[in-house]
């Protein structure tokens, strides 16, 4: 036991000795080099503006050009409408769809690419469809949901 401690000691000793050699060392290697910051980011001085004796009125008056007044400018869309072309709205709401009517009209929006939305309560389902834009495939949604006496409501 003797014998450990005083290994260990001796160890600790040298590793001590080792780490205070070096440290001097390399504070001396420090010292020698001369580390110097110079800022280079100097900013000139701004000048103030000489004082003037004219008058910007004095200006006014040997001003022989025409003077024109700034204008507001806007910009103006104005949508010209084909009057052939018929508008319908955008979302269909049918509520209280049961389960096997949810499945079947799934299956027809995704055949015909219709975007829809549905909650599910308790014993119903609620669906809200989005209507393509164009009117033909949209007119043609409306039928088929007659045909089948699916009842909706637009939105």
């Amino acid at each position: 036991m003797n014998k450990k401690f005083i290994g260990v000691v001796f160890i600790a000793s040298v590793l001590v000795g080792c780490s205070i050699g070096w440290l001097a060392y390399y504070q001396k290697d420090v010292a020698s080099q001369q580390v110097v910051f110079s800022f280079f980011n100097k900013e000139p001085n701004p000048k103030t503006p000489k004082p003037s004796n004219d008058n910007w009125l004095d200006n006014v008056k040997n001003f022989n050009k025409s003077y024109l007044y700034p204008a507001r400018e806007f910009d103006v869309f104005i949508d010209f409408v084909d009057p052939d072309i018929k508008t319908i709205p955008q979302k269909l709401f049918i509520g209280s769809v049961d389960n096997y009517l949810f499945y079947c009209l799934n299956e027809l929006f995704k055949a015909r690419d219709i975007d829809f939305a549905y909650s599910k309560n308790s014993n119903s389902i609620d669906l809200i469809v989005y209507l393509p834009k164009e009117y033909a495939k949209a007119q043609g949604l409306i039928k088929e949901l007659k045909y089948y006496e699916i009842p909706y409501v637009f939105q």
